[in-house]
């Protein structure tokens, strides 16, 4: 005669977490440095292109996506992050252009000994003329549909993202 093996129990399994939990400070971090780094570098390279260069559109676009993925892969699923990806974004393109105007100002002038005072001091002391030179000369009639595809983007690319 058998005897039958003891009867364990066993727990069910855990029910499925979803892929990307909702991390807000962390996609916080990663949008606004995300932000920081490609204005800096879309702006140097705006303003070395010149006030001809422009070519806002496409960081528009560039800014937009980056930020928007950037936000969605470190925030995970926090239903904040889209419409922060929005304000990241335009502030990206804002900074990127406000750089750009500085270093085609800072080109242009020089110190007593013929240097170029440097982007960040001509932001920096000179920010009220940057600014007019950006609304003057490099701001034109179909930036605010730019502006807002880099905001849709961010948006839209850290909605996506974060799915």
């Amino acid at each position: 005669m058998s005897v039958p093996a003891p009867r364990t129990e066993t727990a069910p399994p855990p029910p499925d977490r979803p892929a990307a939990e909702g991390r807000p400070a962390r996609g916080l971090v990663a949008g606004a440095a995300t932000a920081l780094l490609v204005a800096v570098v879309f702006g140097w390279a705006q303003g070395l292109a010149g006030p001809g260069g422009h070519e806002l559109g496409y960081w528009a676009l560039a800014i937009g996506l980056l930020v928007g993925a950037a936000l969605g892969k470190a925030g995970g699923r926090a239903p904040a992050l889209a419409p922060l990806g929005t304000l990241l974004a335009l502030l990206g393109v804002l900074l990127a252009q406000l750089l750009a105007a500085a270093t085609h100002m800072n080109e242009a002038t020089s110190d007593a000994m013929g240097h170029p005072p440097g982007v960040l001091a001509t932001l920096v002391h000179h920010f009220g003329a940057v600014v007019d030179y950006w609304r003057h000369e490099m701001l034109g009639r179909n930036d605010i549909a730019f502006y807002t595809v880099a905001a849709a983007e961010g948006y839209l690319v850290a909605k996506r993202v974060a799915e």
